[in-house]
């Protein structure tokens, strides 16, 4: 990925989530989409199950928890501790903590730090926080290795869709991004959570921004040769036990890519045949696309 996707990138998800400014957010998506957005075509891999060809039928996408994903990183709730503490005792407890004041060094607070990472519910309120949006992938590159990460080594298929299309088809219901890339997501502090945002009760807005801007934040090495786009559903209610949710999706796709191994799953394959001749979608084979 270049620099200049990279700046792009970046500009977009900031001017979002940071700077609350839509107009201007959209304004260099367009440039994206323009310069550095493959002619404007998104790529979404997807493995050989009926439920696919159910929910393309049903003109749905389904979306899924974030702690569903291999990646533990995606998504992950970061939190500034050494804040946070520093607040809730020097801030909130003047009384009772200012008198130890000199004894609040770095060492103190790595310690304290070190204590709250261990705690279990320390780890079970960032994995409920982590899942609060539900996130559906689409990609602009097409290469090998994702046949076989995203399709089931190439059973599967890869839908083909316009990139404007898919971004218009967002609405209210709906946010529609593309994934920023940075050299360290652990370092990254625009998406810790400080004492600033526990502080703003009475405007839940820029927490929630703070969220799905985090949810934007990858690793440069190794995720941005994908140069992901991503959609968001907030404030999702599930069932136990349920990873993700159909939402209405009224975007055809442009073309379906047969993985070259989809015979070995005939009835999926016939389901996929059906489909793209009853919607006239583009039918084609991997093996006889050239790069």
């Amino acid at each position: 990925m270049t620099k200049g996707e990279l700046r792009r990138r970046e500009e977009a998800v900031v001017a979002g989530f940071i700077e609350r400014d839509g107009d201007k957010a959209f304004e260099h998506v367009q440039e994206l989409i323009k310069v550095n957005a493959n002619d404007g075509v998104l790529f979404r891999f997807r493995p050989p199950k009926e439920y696919e060809i159910d929910t393309l039928e049903a003109e749905q996408i389904f979306l899924c928890k974030p702690s569903t994903y291999e990646d533990s990183g995606d998504c992950e709730i970061l939190y500034d501790i050494k804040d946070l503490c520093k607040y809730f005792m020097m801030e909130m407890k003047p009384d009772k903590y200012s008198k130890f004041s000199t004894m609040f060094d770095d060492a103190f607070y790595d310690k304290i730090m070190k204590k709250v990472k261990e705690k279990p519910a320390y780890e079970a309120l960032r994995e409920k926080i982590r899942d609060q949006a539900l996130v559906g992938c689409f990609s602009e590159k097409y290469e090998e290795y994702m046949w076989d990460k995203y399709a089931s080594k190439s059973e599967g298929i890869c839908l083909v869709y316009n990139l404007y299309e898919v971004l218009l088809a967002a609405g209210e219901e709906l946010k529609f991004y593309p994934v920023r890339y940075v050299d360290n997501r652990r370092s990254q502090k625009d998406i810790w959570f400080t004492s600033k945002e526990y502080n703003e009760s009475d405007d839940y807005e820029p927490a929630h921004l703070k969220f799905l801007l985090s949810c934007l934040t990858k690793e440069r090495i190794p995720y941005g040769k994908e140069a992901e786009w991503r959609f968001f559903h907030d404030f999702t209610a599930l069932d136990k036990g349920e990873n993700g949710k159909k939402i209405d999706f009224h975007v055809k796709p442009q073309a379906i890519i047969m993985g070259k191994n989809i015979d070995n799953n005939p009835a999926f394959r016939d389901r996929v045949q059906n489909y793209a001749v009853t919607k006239r979608i583009k039918l084609l084979k991997a093996q006889e696309i050239k790069k």
